[in-house]
């Protein structure tokens, strides 16, 4: 079964999800709980608001978690994203930088940090802040892109204009209007690789192929490195049976981000409908390996465990 797992280049990112493990504290058998406990519930309660975007909730209970813990700069980042959910740039810039004050190499809040900067057109601050959310981790590929696409505006490379349709149209339900945007956006930067991919996304759901094929082969034109039009025409050539094509993009995709999940799942599904199952089986012993839980991962195993290896349970090898 093919999976429809064509991704739209996201240009501008930002941790949008809060990843910290707490659990609330079973009730105590006296009424003995530490202020630790006590300001982990608040965080595991602002998590829960959070998840459910009543960002309202979620500020006041992280505010209440700092009472107890004030130099946590975790909850700050947390009641950064709440601002940001909220549209209060300004606060949510408030608590961003106290998060880097408390903690210098929190690379997810200076990339924050730097996305709020560049929502308000300080790209020259944002630039610094992403730069520094790369210093602290010099692989984290969010920073890097935010930084690559600050650095193009500053330098002329890529017109504001046509960034901020691209950043609108990719909220559009409607393919049409996709569709006319991106090529709105081409007329204003010919040159713009994210809209060239996302266009070619559109034509893809839109079912027309060779115009999606076009469209993908023109952003490598612009930028042969560049993972997700590598995938995204890997997997157009698949759906046309272009297997060793579709195999020889996705490769290249993995070669340049080798963590890059979804291309290996699509690459594992070419070699399953090129019936080359013995390279099929290296890769999905390799996402079994370094991805058990993820869902692509799952679902694969699921579905190719009887063809790849028999009956053998899905821990064998």
């Amino acid at each position: 079964m093919m999976k429809k797992i064509l991704i739209f280049s996201v240009t501008l990112l930002m941790i949008i999800n809060c990843a910290r493990q707490v659990k609330k504290a079973p009730p105590p058998i006296e009424p003995t709980e530490t202020p630790e406990i006590i300001a982990e519930n608040y965080v595991s309660d602002a998590i829960d608001f959070y998840e459910n975007q009543k960002y309202s909730e979620a500020i006041t209970s992280w505010k209440k978690a700092l009472q107890i813990i004030p130099q946590d700069a975790e909850v700050h980042n947390f009641i950064g994203l709440a601002f940001h959910r909220s549209g209060k740039l300004d606060s949510a810039i408030i608590h961003f930088s106290k998060a880097v004050e408390l903690d210098s190499q929190y690379y997810q809040a200076w990339n924050n940090l730097g996305y709020m900067q560049f929502l308000q057109g300080n790209y020259v601050a944002a630039l610094g802040n992403f730069y520094k959310a790369l210093k602290a981790n010099p692989n984290y590929e969010q920073a890097s892109l935010n930084y690559t696409r600050a650095s193009e505006i500053l330098e002329g490379r890529l017109q504001i204009t046509a960034f901020e349709l691209v950043e609108n149209t990719a909220k559009m339900d409607s393919l049409e209007l996709q569709i006319a945007n991106y090529r709105k956006a081409l007329t204003v930067d010919s040159n713009y690789v994210d809209a060239w991919n996302n266009l070619g996304v559109a034509y893809f759901y839109y079912s027309n192929l060779d115009s999606a094929v076009i469209c993908f082969k023109k952003a490598l034109d612009k930028n042969p490195n560049y993972p997700p039009a590598h995938n995204n025409v890997g997997y157009v050539l698949d759906v046309l049976g272009e297997y060793d094509q579709a195999i020889a993009h996705y490769q290249k995709a993995i070669q340049l981000r080798p963590n890059y999940l979804i291309a290996m799942a699509n690459l594992l599904d070419s070699y399953m409908h090129k019936k080359d199952y013995d390279s099929a089986k290296i890769i999905l012993d390799t996402l079994r390996k370094s991805e058990p839980d993820n869902v692509l991962v799952r679902e694969r195993i699921e579905e190719y465990q009887e063809i790849l290896y028999g009956n053998m349970p899905q821990g064998g090898q």
